[in-house]
């Protein structure tokens, strides 16, 4: 081997290794280019839950931000006692829960006394 091929080679090689090195960074990016915009929805707190009855499609990214006005002690948490999910809510302070990807059904929300109520109803996407 003579000295240019062994330069040439050296080049190759260091060139090859700052590709490969920069692929997952490329791909990390163009994946949170193309992921679905997560949708929020705001839920006021105050003698019940404003909406009390929430839908989303199968599969959607759903962030949920809850907004305690109420004083009373029974809102002071809720309960997604089927995805043992279980926040508390201090007063006038946001809340974000972040569900996971969830599949068709109802899913009942209510306060940690079980008095207020709401519903999470996922319907099934469309083919």
């Amino acid at each position: 081997m003579n000295t240019q091929s062994i330069i040439l080679h050296a080049v190759l090689t260091s060139t090859v290794t700052t590709l490969v090195a920069a692929l997952p960074e490329r791909t990390a990016a163009a994946s949170d280019e193309q992921a679905p915009a997560v949708r929020e929805i705001e839920v006021v707190v105050d003698g019940g839950y404003q909406p009390g009855r929430i839908s989303v499609t199968e599969g959607e990214r759903v962030r949920l931000k809850f907004v305690r006005r109420d004083h009373s002690p029974c809102t002071r948490e809720v309960v997604f006692s089927g995805l043992d999910i279980r926040r508390e809510l201090p007063t006038d302070q946001p809340v974000v829960i972040e569900l996971p990807s969830l599949a068709a059904g109802t899913y009942e929300f209510k306060c940690g006394m079980n008095m207020v109520r709401g519903v999470l109803e996922v319907q099934a996407r469309r083919p």
